[in-house]
């Protein structure tokens, strides 16, 4: 396939859920070489019915020189298991942390100030923490994170069902963090 986009054409891309552009093909072309777009990056120009994936226009002939993602059943789910698994050792932490507590003075300033505050740092900075990781491993595999990014450092349960539908895969994981998650609420009222 030879690439016949004129260097002025006007093409337009997404990033984050946003329209750039317009750039010219040269310069969608620098993009592709930073690794700044991909092939599921999607791409319009006048001419095009709708958007499109970059992998099925005229400007595909320059993916040639970059690999394909790593099939999604090679990638290690490792991360994203543990993160399912996560509001069951937070409920241990939350026990840990009650039992504390109960045995010591109701004005404790030790607990207070550094212990209280670990019940909601720990799950938070711990869900960031797996899921940019997994964000980062999923790069390397060759899929771009475009959102997921936003979405590991926010909400958990929704980086889970977005990576398995980018990557095609069954959202089991999202599905054992929501029952983990109800499962540790009515432990919790236990």
């Amino acid at each position: 396939m030879t690439d016949t986009t004129a260097s002025d054409e006007a093409w337009f891309y997404t990033q984050g859920g946003q329209r750039k552009g317009p750039i010219p093909a040269n310069k969608l072309r620098e993009l592709l070489a930073a690794q700044t777009i991909d092939g599921e990056t999607l791409i319009w120009r006048r001419g095009l019915a709708d958007w499109q994936p970059l992998r099925d226009t005229e400007i595909a002939a320059h993916l040639r020189d970059t690999p394909p993602a790593v099939a999604a059943n090679q990638v290690n789910n490792g991360l994203v298991w543990a993160l399912a698994f996560a509001p069951l050792v937070y409920l241990f932490i939350d026990v840990a942390l009650l039992n504390y507590q109960n045995n010591h003075p109701a004005d404790d300033a030790f607990f207070e100030t550094f212990l209280s505050p670990l019940s909601w740092l720990v799950p938070v900075l711990t869900n960031a923490a797996l899921c940019l990781v997994d964000t980062e491993q999923l790069k390397r595999a060759g899929y771009s994170s475009g959102w997921l990014t936003l979405f590991a450092l926010l909400l958990a349960p929704v980086y889970l069902f977005v990576r398995a539908q980018r990557l095609r895969q069954t959202p089991t994981y999202g599905f054992v963090w929501i029952a983990s998650f109800l499962i540790s609420i009515i432990l919790r009222t236990v």
